[in-house]
């Protein structure tokens, strides 16, 4: 070894098997630069969805099970990650079909690969970084949300530049990128990715074999063919992030007819109709097909003003009427006992947007995105129409950027006023954060506008979104006995204190003797449960106050959202045309259904019963435990019939909606006689599949 190459590099320059002339069959087809560096990000990418995958199960230990099912989540989570990979591979395979040969040997070529696949590692890890915080706020893969939150990045950023460490999270990927590089140096992965080359042919044929793998993937790989698991923190961990975003992406509408159990449109129909009939209203006309209903109301007509508060994230639980031991919302309990009080009611959903589609539309949630979302969404009939017949003042208030959520664009297609934070003067706001202004600023503009239209002679109905109980927890100083910034607990309490300010300034107001109160959740702090959907985790907060106007009383039957606003227009006595399924709670009883959902599964609810609804048309009926939130089984004619209602009611609702029969410009069909239901209580035929886990 005296002179000559050193040992090192002599090794290096062997001819091995990727020497480009081998004759070996495995040479031919595998030793070439698209499959390797293919198979380079390949590996990278599940890698690191498998670590994320184990991370997230370590996080979720206390609500899993060690149980053959979470085996079958992992197998099948390692599925969707190899299916995922595909994905991630393609831009490298196409990538190695254009690069020359040998480029690794040069300098510049082996500084410019390993700088591509540094930065490719650091994308790896932010989203696994990702995963990790959103599992941590919604208890999921990615769904809906997070392809809302990269549509709407300022607030986003913003709200994460406030809520999590930065810096760390910058080392991580950092970090991440740095040891990729220096893998990819000290094993040489850029000179073996790219010293043999590829053929013409092979140029060809690999992003071809790739691509066409992919396409597969897209048509028969798909996530409501996942396993039923029992356990939603599971199911969940069956999930490939990535995918799961990209599912999201495609499907923000879930057509009804195509994914759900359906019955006959007429006996659907004519089953709603029964569900919805009240005595205080009777239907326009006698078509199977025209669910329009005119309400009748027995006392005289007020013109009573209206502010509705929609409060961000306030479960029932953080209330001392939930049961709440640390005395958080003083002044809500307090409101709840001066108040028409819902004590059993139900969010729709899991979103802010779902919450108002309830409360302004009445409908129960259509599967997928919620309808403000929907470009459809717009020139609807709402519960603002009898207030814009009556000649009120209507209003959207809210202290951030309407924009999100395409919240402007549907209030204002209401015939609403938009006063969110572009709408309001500088020094309306004294403290805000990504979200927006915090609530007392939100609620000290809204009785400016109210002493406004006072003074005009015009009755309002106000809308008012808060933000405060909103991750980064944060809100001015001096303002409760907890420190701002300090987490979900302080932000409630906040909230509660704005809640009484708003009506300490309201009750000094010529127009507060005249104004109804609302104070309703737009939908619980978390969703996550261990069962399929959790009811407890849907319970909120709804309150009708004035004492000098309404009757305190206890609502204790099981009620939904879209039962709020009629109940209101009951309390001022008003007769008025709907569209919505809601009831008037004190016009007989309460209805006893609530409706539930999570974008894919949508449920309905009577007491202590729940039938859920599932895409591939599978539905299944259990009963449940109010106070945890536990399933168990339901079977025979109670399990058939409450899987005919909740059919009945999500498809008629989802149809209602496409048909464009929820316009305010909509034209109906000529009256047609009414078909009866059948007596008949067994499963219907066109539910053709239901679920396994159902005795």
């Amino acid at each position: 070894m005296g002179c000559g190459v050193p040992a090192k590099r002599a090794a290096r320059n062997m001819p091995t098997d990727t020497d480009p002339h081998s004759t070996k069959p495995s040479h031919r087809i595998l030793a070439t630069t698209p499959f390797r560096l293919g198979m380079v990000a390949f590996a990278l990418f599940f890698a690191v969805s498998q670590l994320t995958r184990i991370a997230l199960l370590t996080v979720s230990a206390g609500s899993v099970e060690l149980d053959a099912p979470l085996g079958m989540a992992m197998l099948t989570g390692t599925g969707f990650d190899a299916v995922a990979g595909l994905f991630a591979a393609l831009p490298w395979v196409l990538l190695g079909a254009v690069l020359p040969t040998g480029i690794a040997n040069r300098r510049a070529g082996r500084w410019l690969l390993t700088l591509a696949v540094s930065a490719y590692s650091g994308v790896l890890v932010l989203i696994a970084i990702a995963e990790w915080c959103f599992w941590e706020e919604f208890g999921s893969r990615f769904n809906f949300i997070a392809v809302d939150y990269l549509v709407f990045t300022r607030e986003v950023f913003g709200n994460i530049a406030q809520s999590y460490p930065l810096g760390l999270i910058a080392a991580g990927i950092v970090a991440g990128m740095a040891a990729s590089a220096w893998a990819v140096a000290r094993l040489g992965v850029a000179r073996w990715a790219t010293a043999s080359g590829a053929s013409v042919a092979q140029r060809i044929v690999w992003p071809a074999i790739v691509s066409t793998a992919c396409a597969c993937a897209i048509h028969g790989v798909n996530q409501p063919s996942l396993p039923a698991f029992a356990n939603q923190y599971t199911a969940e961990l069956a999930k490939n992030g990535c995918w799961s975003f990209c599912a999201a992406l495609r499907g923000m509408e879930l057509d009804y007819q195509r994914w759900y159990v359906t019955l006959p449109e007429g006996e659907a129909l004519t089953a709603v109709r029964k569900m919805t009939e009240q005595s205080s209203a009777t239907f326009v006309s006698q078509s199977t097909g025209d669910l329009r209903r005119h309400v009748t109301s027995a006392g005289p007509e007020r013109r009573w003003n209206v502010m509705f508060v929609c409060m961000e994230s306030m479960s029932l639980g953080f209330t001392g009427a939930g049961g709440n031991p640390e005395s958080l919302t003083p002044n809500l309990d307090r409101i709840a006992r001066e108040s028409v009080n819902f004590t059993n009611l139900h969010a729709t959903g899991t979103r802010t947007v779902r919450g108002m589609e309830a409360i302004t539309l009445g409908l129960p949630p259509t599967p997928g995105q919620s309808i403000i979302y929907r470009p459809e969404g717009t020139g609807l009939w709402t519960y603002f129409v009898p207030f814009l017949d009556r000649g009120y003042d209507c209003a959207f208030f809210y202290g951030g950027d309407g924009r999100f959520d395409f919240m402007n664009r549907y209030f204002a297609s209401s015939g609403c006023r938009i006063m969110d934070a572009n709408a309001w003067d500088r020094s309306d706001t004294t403290f805000k954060t990504a979200w927006g202004a915090c609530d007392e600023d939100l609620f000290r503009k809204a009785i400016r506008e109210a002493d406004a239209d006072h003074a005009a002679g015009r009755p309002f109905h106000y809308f008012c979104m808060t933000t405060s109980n909103h991750r980064p927890y944060d809100f001015p100083k001096g303002r409760i006995d907890l420190p701002p910034h300090s987490g979900r607990a302080a932000a409630v309490k906040y909230s509660d204190w704005a809640v009484g300010r708003l009506l300490e300034e309201a009750r000094s107001k010529p127009w507060f003797a005249d104004t109804l109160f609302v104070f309703c959740s737009d939908h619980c702090a978390s969703s996550a449960g261990k069962a399929d959907l959790d009811v407890t985790k849907y319970r909120i907060p709804a309150m009708i106050y004035n004492p000098g106007l309404a009757e305190a009383r206890n609502i204790a039957g099981l009620t939904s959202q879209i039962d709020v606003m009629p109940t209101v227009l009951g309390l001022l006595g008003w007769d008025y045309e709907t569209r919505g399924f809601g009831a008037d709670v004190l016009a007989g009883p309460a209805p006893g259904r609530a409706f539930v959902s999570n974008y894919q599964k949508i449920a309905f609810l009577r007491e202590g019963r729940i039938a859920i609804l599932k895409p591939n048309r599978i539905s299944g009926a259990y009963c449940y435990d109010a106070a945890t939130g536990g399933l168990g089984s339901l079977s025979g004619a109670a399990s058939a019939d409450l899987r005919h209602d909740a059919t009945a009611f999500y498809q008629s609702a989802a149809w209602w909606f496409k048909s464009g029969r929820m316009k305010r410009s909509a034209e109906f069909p000529p009256p047609s006689p009414v078909a009866s239901r059948s007596a008949d209580t067994s499963a219907p035929a066109a539910v053709t599949t239901i679920d396994p886990t159902t005795p």
